[in-house]
């Protein structure tokens, strides 16, 4: 196991250096730049400006210094639109709500999508496999984005439940929404997914023979059936939780949540080119992290995967 772990490691440290340069050459090839207005900067102004933040440096140069300063220190550098604010600043004060709201919601769709996937495949073509699938279907028809205003259209201005916006980190009323809106669509997908992989599984040799032997029903479901069913779902969990992390815009924008999504969104319009890098190379090693832990996992369950 040691050894795939490595060789996984292997590919994976290329692959973020080569993600970070070419964000970059994008960035750096993209038309404007981050002081291109509507009314255009003196020249010697504008130079002032390039040579303060390494601008007119020959690219190589600049690639060099973004890329030792995001290895070495963790320095993203500083923000184009916020001088007096870092890139680091802006992820940190944004990153802690969205990893919280984000991390809830993956809890809740992989406990109530497993659940609901378990048992409508044991109960195949009964009540309770119509209720989960018409559960699932109608969470996978209301993404996030028609969630999220219903949400506060009832729990807000017309039972006066919940808080429609803002963040505390000590008042759960502020998480209830956020986490409904961001989970509902990711559970209907691992719930489907759950019920095909168990249903197939149920129908294997290996479960015919445990219940021919006379084992309980709950042990032929739980030591059987349930770990080779869920390497199907465990592929998908992985981007499923970089998506919850940092996919979040709508969940900031409807509730003012504060977090890292809308900020992406915020330097995408201001031409804030180093929070955009920053904000893709986090979600970038976000994604080759957890693609690296859904590979142990996925190794730990089927153990032929490591040969």
């Amino acid at each position: 196991m040691f050894g795939y772990i490595l060789r996984r490691l292997a590919v994976a440290v290329p692959t973020l250096l080569l993600l970070i340069v070419f964000s970059f050459l994008l960035m750096h090839i993209a038309p404007g730049g981050p002081f291109t207005q509507e009314r255009a900067l003196p020249p010697q102004v504008l130079a002032n400006l390039n040579a303060k933040y390494g601008l007119d440096d020959p690219l190589w140069l600049q690639i060099w210094n973004y890329l030792t300063g995001v290895v070495l220190h963790f320095d993203f550098g500083p923000s184009f639109v916020y001088p007096d604010r870092t890139v680091n600043q802006l992820i940190a004060a944004g990153f802690p709500v969205t990893l919280t709201y984000g991390g809830l919601s993956f809890l809740v769709a992989v406990i109530v999508g497993v659940s609901l996937g378990v048992v409508a495949a044991i109960r195949h073509n009964s009540w309770l496999d119509y209720l989960a699938v018409g559960i699932s279907i109608g969470a996978q028809v209301l993404p996030n984005f028609v969630m999220a205003p219903i949400l506060v259209l009832l729990f807000t201005l017309t039972w006066g439940l919940l808080p429609g916006g803002g963040w505390s980190f000590n008042d759960p009323k502020f998480w209830i929404m956020p986490v409904i809106a961001l989970s509902t669509s990711y559970m209907a997908s691992i719930a489907r997914i759950t019920r095909s992989s168990m249903l197939e599984v149920l129908g294997s040799n290996h479960i015919r023979t445990a219940r021919a032997k006379g084992l309980p029903e709950s042990k032929v479901i739980l030591r059987h059936a349930l770990r080779p069913a869920m390497l199907p779902v465990i592929s998908y969990l992985g981007p499923a939780f970089v998506s919850m992390i940092t996919g979040s815009v709508v969940v900031d924008i409807y509730f003012s949540t504060g977090g890292i999504g809308k900020a992406f969104v915020d330097s995408a319009l201001n031409r804030d080119y180093a929070v955009m890098m920053g904000v893709t190379i986090l979600v970038g090693a976000l994604t080759i992290l957890f693609n690296l832990v859904v590979d142990v996992l996925y190794a730990w369950i089927d153990p032929k995967i490591r040969y």
